[in-house]
């Protein structure tokens, strides 16, 4: 289950032209965890991955967290991740290919030490094996290793059916669980530990109404990740937590009406899910999908921190424009977010990756 992983080093690969072959350091995920919880002790001995000293400690509520001026010195912090999401990387559109080379270049300019990119979904626009091998391409030419310095989060657009359509459903994910690492489970959902910080990645494990573009979260995903924060909240230890798509009503775009209300989870797995999510003040939940400015939402109530990934390849500045992309390129913004997290407190900075600048517009350091 959770791995704990040192700096730069996440999945051993070798590549080939038909694709990528994953090494069996990472493999493992939900048919281990299964079979892990039976047997109680092999399962407490899992958690023990991201239970480290040096990890960060949660004081109070994420929702209630008091922010704060200035962070700890940078040589404290035990990571540093930039966090991204919808970088819709298409071979069929030059404009998306130059965003997604243009991040990688300010990335390696500003943030070349960091501990992981972490893609928040909506990687390709595809799903296509090609899109991934450009993707990586463009990351290699910058000088970060791909897929080792990273972690993959699943979006409706990598859900990609090796099948073409004989078994639309049940391969949906096999091109990406290939390229995460987890090849040998059924599902896209997984956890990692990088330098004490926990991070669980969500995917979709069922399809409730047979279509790609919408995401099933199950009652066995959400009990996997119950555990996990469980055991977190009971070490007093802070969990990230990535899924693609937002819950209602959290972050910009996400109200009744707005695309990342309408076009996201079900009713009933979004109630699921979020009532979960809210038996834990220890964590931090990361959402893209709706291409929206990153914010960092703070929730009256029993609720996590919830932060808006933004959006790489058209990112959308006012939220009253249109929401599809379909505008010139030059009318929308490419940001990502730089994520500091010390041992009492986590900082969030928008990147403007077109200005190669951070932005003013969001900002913010909260203490645990």
């Amino acid at each position: 289950m959770g791995v704990e992983i040192t700096r730069r080093k996440f999945v051993e690969v070798t590549t080939s032209a038909a694709g990528v072959a994953i090494g069996a350091v990472f493999l493992g995920g939900c048919a281990q965890y299964a079979s892990d919880a039976a047997s109680g002790e092999a399962w407490e001995n899992e958690q023990k991955g991201h239970m480290v000293n040096g990890a960060p400690k949660y004081q109070d509520a994420m929702n209630k967290a008091s922010k704060i001026e200035t962070a700890p010195d940078e040589s404290e912090a035990l990571a540093k991740f930039v966090v991204v999401s919808d970088t819709h990387l298409s071979l069929s559109y030059e404009p998306y290919i130059e965003r997604v080379q243009n991040m990688f270049e300010d990335i390696a300019e500003f943030a070349s030490d960091n501990d992981a990119i972490i893609v928040n979904g909506d990687i390709t626009d595809s799903g296509y094996p090609e899109e991934y091998e450009k993707f990586a391409e463009l990351a290699e030419a910058s000088g970060f290793a791909y897929p080792d310095d990273f972690i993959l989060v699943i979006g409706n657009h990598d859900q990609f059916d090796e099948t073409e359509g004989a078994e639309a459903t049940p391969n949906l994910t096999d091109l990406f669980r290939k390229q995460a690492g987890i090849a040998d489970q059924v599902h896209p959902y997984y956890d990692r530990t990088i330098n004490g910080v926990h991070i669980v990645a969500l995917g979709p494990d069922s399809y409730p109404d047979d279509n790609w573009a919408h995401f099933g979260i199950s009652d066995q995903e959400v009990t996997w990740m119950d555990d996990l924060l469980d055991a977190d909240l009971d070490a007093d230890k802070l969990t990230l937590v990535f899924m693609h798509e937002p819950l209602y009503m959290t972050v910009r775009q996400t109200d009744p009406g707005d695309f990342g209300h309408e076009w996201s989870l079900s009713d009933e797995d979004n109630e699921n899910l979020h009532d979960c999510l809210k038996k834990h003040p220890n964590v931090i939940f990361f959402s893209g999908h709706t291409h929206a400015f990153p914010d960092t939402v703070q929730i009256d109530g029993d609720e996590p921190l919830y932060v808006g990934t933004g959006s790489v390849a058209y990112c959308i500045d006012d939220v009253t424009d249109d929401v599809e992309g379909a505008g010139e390129m030059d009318t929308y913004g490419s940001y990502g977010w730089e994520v500091t997290v010390w041992e009492t407190c986590i900082r969030f900075r928008v990147r403007d990756f077109l200005a190669h600048e951070y932005s003013e517009q969001e900002s913010a350091i909260y203490q645990f």
